[in-house]
């Protein structure tokens, strides 16, 4: 039986996401991510692997909403003061947050954006030009990474994330798509 969660074998296999998530992670927080993975198919959210090792990406309308990735953190980040291992994470494409950040503010639910953001590492070759200043939901915030601002698309990451953040991140994409439409 080949490895499914080698790149060679992803790039012939195209593997479903949850055919792959055991290997990451177990228990509970396994449960959790199936069921997320779920609620993102039952809400019009497809989810495909992305071509890239162990990354899927997730479209709703043909538009990418975010990605999910499993093991190391594509930019080679740790949890800030900690040596926790990177299981999995949550990029949600948030690119009309403007749009809805006063319910963001409202549901107190900044500390998700803030405590996710991807600072700019001299040496993370992500295409950055320089790390950026930026005022995101009433906070200034400087040094973050200019490369992952693709699409608009903030540098936000759900990493290791529990139940809660799993909710917030349901919550974000749902005013998302909404945004999106209106």
């Amino acid at each position: 039986m080949s490895d499914i969660t080698n790149l060679y074998v992803q790039r012939e296999l195209k593997p479903k996401i949850e055919d792959v998530l055991p290997y990451f992670i177990d228990g509970e927080e396994l449960e959790m991510a199936i069921k997320f993975v779920a609620y993102l198919r039952a809400n019009k959210i497809n989810l495909r692997w992305a071509g890239v090792h162990n990354f899927w990406n997730a479209k709703n309308k043909g538009k990418n909403i975010c990605f999910v990735k499993l093991g190391a953190s594509w930019l080679g980040r740790k949890l800030p003061g900690t040596e926790v291992q990177v299981k999995w994470e949550v990029l949600p494409s948030l690119i009309n947050m403007d749009k809805y950040e006063t319910k963001i503010i409202d549901m107190n639910m900044q500390h998700y954006i803030w405590d996710g953001f991807a600072y700019c590492r001299s040496s993370c070759n992500n295409g950055c030009a320089s790390p950026v200043s930026k005022t995101i939901l009433n906070k200034e915030f400087t040094g973050l990474c200019n490369g992952m601002f693709f699409g608009s698309r903030l540098p936000i990451s759900f990493v290791n994330p529990d139940e809660a953040a799993i909710e917030a991140v349901k919550k974000l994409l749902e005013w998302e798509k909404q945004a999106r439409v209106g």
